[in-house]
């Protein structure tokens, strides 16, 4: 009788629901719980046999539902983040950057950044629809445009997909659970937030990596949320969010951590579903397959073919063609392909070369082996002696002081035989300096700068018992054989001293003024390390005018071709990277706007971009102070109701039911995650940083702020004082941001010629830095 009983109130209860449903509109995206208790929500509209079968009655029907809520506010975004587009015609912030790689990108020209190209592709794409011939021509932030940059469809891109964020952010609430009064809210603080709509406005990589990121996140909430397995849908949702996650990684490397973010919920999601008994081994192993393949595979084709197209664009040389490898600039037109055509390709006894470091000291400033006619100091400042012999040093400048010549240890000429007798891997060279007919000599005396090291210099013959040690063993380190011959730009080659077994490298270290502040070159006994690798970039034949005959002869050696060298795709690919990961460009620098992680949660301070030359008019990087604060404190407090359930639930009080609780600690894994896992990181870097690397983790703050009040409205009985604080509360929110949004705006447009007084009146907190004339 009790089973009977039962049936009977889940038949009446059945009942009840739908008639509550033909009542009332159904509002997709309300949650219901699953087996596991995990709230998922449905997307299809629970309907009365009666519906079902006038469904089947017209099998060509297409029912469609509009979210009235969610175009208001895609249309209201796309307007505020598109009005006035090209005000001001001037270059705003970093547009000084971005709009000159969209130019080089269009010219073809190769150009480095430390950051991955989606978003300066996305640019050039634009540009390139609008007719940009990428005639650009400017130094500073302010500077007019040229009447022929098509500004508004420069900017149109970038604003188009950040206002895409507001109506991503709405849904992304509706998946994970939220009531769509909640969503609104989190879309509206998002669509009145100054901070997030300036970025959107101008040729920057902050929109398209805010757009990308939220993309991630929802595409997961509707992969998980799907009912159907390795359905239609179910793939394309799982294969977006390796794709968009991948997007953002390619934006710019801090989005990584959106893609760690939903590469850990995924495959924590499967983790979980090895408890599920009713899933066969087999399915299981279908679902790791397919999230490897979505998470995994696919990521790395997008991440690769991204690369690809942009390797492929710029195979012209350009003005940051020295940050790369001499084998790198041969391969693009124009560049050092021009500067050694026609060179001899196999160095031989008595070649005239220049020996360039392999690995750049510093972004944009490579270096060659170099010495003067100046001697080491006898005494350093430390009070340690030196050898007092000719500098050897490494120039970041091309110099008639880079040559060098290589002699046969056993020949006193200098001239290459006939026919030339070509260095191979293992032989015995002396390199004698050019302009000073010194040869290269290291012995056990400390480095000027590296005690560690030996001395590196010119050998001087003082007539003391301090004997020459000029001879070097050339170890070729990228050989394919052991007889493999010494070739220009293509050979990578160790100089490792035959006395002491140590290797000519340089340290990095700059010298004195003694030193002329050029790079410290020292030999150093631990021979298998990056700075002890060089390759020879420019090259000749030493040449005498009494032996026309010889140099007749020579002409007909192995010359490199005039045409580009040919570098696989994964050979340019793999030093790009390099350099880009271990790059310091952002290095740590004195800058008037710049900030820590600790001023950006109450966003202490600002940034100017752009300010007017006749007014007062400019335009700063400034957030709404209500979203921003009210956020931050948001995050606080879910931690803080954490906290009090995890307590009362060791004392086996459980305040919601199971199914309530794990909906509240996902989303508290996945928003409060996604603001940690976005801005913890920035407190362990050592470089200058900004407000703007913080906007990705605003986005995920205000949905923290979301879940919070919708948790909590949700729980508490509609008749208390706490649930009636709440609704009124979020009325107050809204106005609040409505006003700050309004009063702000004047520096997110920059339309307003503003007073001395406007400005001091608007100075909210007292480390904001606005600008007067």
């Amino acid at each position: 009788m009790e089973a009977i009983s039962a049936n009977q109130v889940q038949l009446m209860s059945l009942e009840r629901g739908r008639a509550r449903i033909q009542t009332r509109p159904h509002l997709s995206g309300s949650p219901r719980e699953q087996g596991d208790g995990a709230p998922v929500m449905s997307t299809i509209n629970e309907t009365s046999d009666t519906e079902i079968h006038d469904s089947e009655s017209k099998p060509f029907t297409v029912k469609v539902e509009i979210d009235v809520m969610q175009i208001s506010l895609a249309i209201l975004s796309l307007l505020t983040r598109t009005w006035r587009l090209g005000v001001p015609r001037a270059v705003v912030f970093d547009e000084l950057h971005f709009a000159k790689f969209v130019s080089l990108y269009i010219k073809h020209i190769f150009f480095f950044d430390v950051h991955p190209p989606l978003g300066k592709l996305l640019l050039a794409s634009a540009g390139r629809y609008a007719g940009f011939e990428g005639d650009i021509n400017f130094e500073r932030i302010g500077a007019e445009f040229p009447a022929s940059v098509p500004v508004e469809m420069l900017r149109a891109f970038p604003a188009v997909l950040g206002s895409l964020v507001v109506p991503i952010v709405y849904q992304i609430c509706v998946e994970a659970g939220m009531s769509r009064y909640a969503s609104t809210v989190a879309g509206v603080l998002i669509l009145l937030d100054n901070a997030l709509l300036v970025q959107s406005r101008f040729m920057l990589m902050e929109g398209m990596l805010i757009f990308f990121s939220t993309l991630s996140v929802l595409a997961y909430l509707k992969f998980r949320n799907s009912t159907r397995e390795f359905g239609l849908m179910w793939w394309f949702w799982l294969c977006l969010c390796g794709i968009s996650a991948t997007c953002t990684l390619s934006v710019k490397y801090v989005g990584v951590f959106t893609l760690i973010l939903v590469l850990v919920r995924i495959f924590r999601d499967f983790w979980l579903m090895l408890d599920d008994g009713s899933k066969s081994d087999l399915t299981l192993v279908k679902h790791l397959f397919c999230r490897f393949v979505a998470m995994v595979t696919l990521p790395v084709i997008v991440y690769l073919s991204i690369f690809y197209v942009h390797l492929s664009f710029l195979y012209k040389a350009g003005p940051h063609d020295s940050v790369m490898t001499s084998a790198f600039q041969a391969s693009l037109e124009g560049g050092l392909a021009t500067l050694t055509k026609g060179q001899p390709l196999n160095v031989a006894y008595g070649s005239q070369i220049t020996l360039r470091h392999t690995e750049n000291v510093a972004v944009g400033q490579p270096c060659w082996l170099h010495s003067h006619a100046h001697m080491y100091p006898v005494k350093y400042p430390d009070k340690r002696g030196s050898s007092h012999q000719q500098q050897v040093t490494c120039y970041i400048f091309k110099d008639i002081n880079n040559w060098w010549i290589i002699k046969h240890p056993d020949r006193q000429d200098l001239m290459v035989e006939d026919p030339p007798k070509p260095v191979k891997h293992g032989d015995i060279v002396q390199l004698v300096h050019g302009i000073t007919s010194r040869a290269l000599n290291t012995h056990d005396v400390a480095a000027p700068m590296s005690p560690n090291n030996q001395e590196v210099s010119c050998y001087v013959n003082y007539n003391v018992s301090m004997p020459a040690q000029t001879l070097w063993k050339v170890d070729i380190v990228n050989r394919e054989s052991d007889d493999e011959t010494w070739q220009t730009i293509k050979s990578q080659i160790r100089l490792i001293h035959v006395n002491t077994s140590a290797a000519l490298k340089t340290t990095g270290k700059q010298l004195p003024e003694w030193g002329f502040h050029q790079l410290e070159v020292a030999a150093d006994r631990m021979v298998n390390q990056k700075a002890t690798v060089w390759n020879v970039e420019e090259h000749r034949y030493t040449r005498s005018s009494e032996k026309e005959k010889q140099a007749a002869e020579l002409q007909q050696a192995e010359l490199i071709p005039l045409k580009p060298t040919y570098l696989s795709f994964w050979a340019k690919l793999y030093e790009l990277q390099i350099k880009m990961l271990l790059s310091n460009q952002d290095a740590k620098l004195e800058h008037k706007y710049s900030s820590g992680p600790k001023d950006w949660p109450f966003m202490n301070r600002n940034i100017a971009y752009w300010m007017s030359a006749t007014d007062n008019s400019q335009i700063h990087l400034v957030g709404n102070i209500v979203v921003w604060h009210a956020s931050t404190v948001s995050v606080i407090c879910y931690l803080a109701v954490l906290l009090f359930y995890l307590l009362r639930r060791q004392r086996a009080i459980f305040d919601i039911s199971e199914a309530r609780w794990q909906h509240f600690v996902f989303q508290g894994e996945l928003f409060i995650g996604g603001y940690f896992l976005h801005y913890l990181p920035y407190f362990l870097e050592d470089r200058t940083l900004f407000l703007h690397h913080y906007l990705p983790s605003v986005a995920f703050k205000v949905l923290v702020l979301a879940a919070l009040g919708d948790h909590l409205y949700s729980v508490l009985p509609n008749t208390s004082k706490l649930s009636a604080i709440i609704k009124y509360g979020t009325v107050v929110l809204i106005a609040a941001t409505i006003h700050a949004f309004i009063c702000l705006s004047v520096f997110t447009y920059g339309s307003e010629a503003l007073t001395p007084q406007q400005i001091k009146s608007l100075t909210w907190i007292d480390t904001w830095d606005f600008l007067f004339h």
